[in-house]
């Protein structure tokens, strides 16, 4: 198992990404994507997030992962999300935690954080184990926690 990302994601992937959500239906997107992102999930919306990177298993596209936002020393991930069929392997923990690594290369980055909402148990399980801690709570309008993991 090679985990390897690149920046950006090439058309069919997207569209990939696209079947991937859709099928699964609008709270699975709410659960990767947030509720910022209408369902059902287009080409258009994922083609003008910024800082997008794509998730290869050897040659294989699995999934994605973004950088939402940079916050001082702080790098903000999420819309992470793999390919149905490829989850319960330990595909996701491998994958986040060699973006973790590559995010912590730039000595100036001291933590990572991401969202996760109380209802998707699996997540919040791979985050724990990669060592990522609750740092905030927010109760509307739905249970989600701030999770940071620092260097």
């Amino acid at each position: 198992m090679s985990i390897g990302f690149t920046k950006g994601i090439d058309k069919d992937n997207i569209l990939l990404l696209c079947k991937w959500s859709n099928e699964r239906g609008e709270i699975f997107q709410e659960q990767w994507m947030g509720i910022e992102v209408s369902f059902p999930l287009t080409y258009e919306k994922i083609e003008k997030l910024e800082n997008k990177f794509s998730i290869f298993n050897g040659e294989e596209f699995i999934g994605m992962i973004q950088e939402v936002r940079v916050e001082d020393d702080n790098i903000h991930i999420g819309r992470f999300v793999l390919n149905p069929l490829k989850t319960g392997a330990g595909l996701g923990t491998k994958a986040l935690k060699e973006f973790i690594d590559f995010i912590f290369k730039d000595e100036n980055i001291q933590s990572i954080s991401l969202t996760v909402f109380d209802f998707n148990k699996s997540a919040k399980r791979v985050y724990d184990k990669l060592g990522f801690e609750i740092y905030e709570v927010i109760e509307t309008p739905k249970l989600k926690y701030i999770m940071k993991k620092f260097r």
